[in-house]
C-alpha cells in the first residue's frame, strides 16, 4: 500500500502572498513570538514555517529601526514606569508586559531601560548585561532582563546564537550536497588562506553549467530572499563575487519572493535558487586524460603504410 507523502510547504511566494504576510505582521498587536506562532499555526498553514520566521524577523527589525528614536525620547518615562510596576510585586515579566503595551520587542525595551538607568554610552556594555544579566546590580531588573532574553525570538544573545548556528548548519549542508554531486571546491577558509577577503561559501575549482549558465561559486543564505534583502546582499557581497570570480548561484534555503530571481540586478551573473540544483541540471566539463589522447592518436604504422 502506497504511503501518502506530506504536502510540501510553499517557499516561493507570490507578491500577493508576501504582502498578506507582511500586512499581518505589521498589524499584529502583541509580542513577536506570539505573532509568529499565530502565522504558523492558524493563518498561513501552507507556507514554509522558516520562511514565515525570516519574513517576521525582517519586518520586526525594520519596524524597530523606524521607531527606535521615538522610544529613546521616552526612555525616562519607560524607566519610571518599570520601577513603579515593580513596587507592588516582584514579577519577572514586567518588561514583557510593558513591551506588549508599547508594541516593542522585549530586548529592545531592555536596552532602553538599561541605558537610561545606568547612563550607558557604550553598546558593548548593554550587550554584556544582556548576555550576563546576573551582572546587573538591581535584582528586579536582572530577573526581568533574563526573562526577556528567554522570551524574545527576534533579538538578544540567544537569538543571535540560534541564527548563527542555523547559518553554519546550512553552509555544511551546501558543502555536503556539493560533495555528493561530485563538485570540487574551495571553502571560505581555503580562500582566506589564499589571500581573498570577501569570499563565497564555496568557490568551484572546475566551473560547471547550470541551465546553460556558468557557475563559479555558490553562496548559502539561511534566510528568505525578498527583493530588498536580495538587493542589499548584492551590494554587500554578491557583486564582488561576480567581479572577482564570475557568475554564480545564491541559495535562499527558506525561499524567496517570486520577483527576486527576475530583478535586473541579477544580470551581472547571479542565479537565485531555493535549494541545491538537481544533478540532472548540472553539466560538468570532461577532462581529457592521457588515455583519451592515446586512443584518439592516429596509428603511426598505418600512416606509414599509406
Amino acid at each position: 500500500m502506497a504511503v501518502a507523502l506530506p504536502n510540501k510547504k510553499k517557499k516561493i511566494l507570490t507578491a500577493d502572498e508576501y504582502t498578506k504576510i507582511c500586512s499581518f505582521i505589521n498589524n499584529y498587536r502583541g509580542l513577536a513570538i506570539d505573532c509568529e506562532m499565530e502565522m504558523k499555526n492558524r493563518h498561513f498553514l501552507d507556507i514554509e514555517p522558516l520562511a514565515l520566521t525570516c519574513i517576521a524577523q525582517t519586518e520586526h527589525f525594520n519596524r524597530a529601526k523606524r521607531q527606535h528614536w521615538k522610544h529613546e525620547q521616552r526612555s525616562k518615562k519607560l524607566l519610571k514606569t518599570f520601577e513603579e510596576l515593580c513596587l507592588p510585586n516582584k514579577d519577572n515579566d514586567v518588561i514583557i508586559r510593558m513591551a506588549f503595551v508599547e508594541n516593542m520587542n522585549p530586548i529592545a525595551l531592555c536596552r532602553i531601560i538599561l541605558q537610561e538607568k545606568y547612563d550607558i554610552k557604550q553598546k558593548q556594555q548593554i550587550s554584556r548585561y544582556l548576555k550576563f544579566p546576573h551582572l546587573i546590580d538591581d535584582p528586579r531588573l536582572a530577573v526581568n532582563v533574563q526573562q526577556c532574553v528567554y522570551s524574545d525570538n527576534q533579538d538578544g544573545p540567544l537569538t543571535d546564537l540560534r541564527r548563527r548556528i542555523i547559518g553554519e548548519e546550512y553552509e555544511l549542508k551546501l558543502k555536503s550536497l556539493a560533495n555528493q554531486s561530485g563538485i570540487h571546491f574551495y571553502d571560505e577558509q581555503d580562500l582566506r588562506r589564499m589571500g581573498f577577503d570577501k569570499t563565497p561559501d564555496i568557490k568551484i575549482i572546475l566551473p560547471f553549467l547550470y541551465n546553460n549558465s556558468v557557475v563559479n561559486w555558490i553562496e548559502s543564505k539561511a534566510n528568505f530572499g525578498d527583493p530588498k534583502t536580495h538587493k542589499w546582499n548584492i551590494q554587500q557581497q554578491l557583486q564582488s563575487y561576480c567581479n572577482r570570480f564570475g557568475p554564480g548561484i545564491v541559495i535562499y534555503w527558506f525561499g524567496y519572493h517570486v520577483e527576486t530571481p527576475n530583478l535586473p540586478d541579477n544580470d551581472i551573473g547571479i542565479t537565485v535558487l531555493a535549494d541545491f540544483p538537481d544533478n540532472e541540471d548540472l553539466v560538468f566539463m570532461k577532462l581529457i586524460t592521457t588515455t583519451d589522447v592515446t586512443e584518439t592518436k592516429p596509428n603511426s604504422d598505418a600512416e606509414t603504410k599509406m
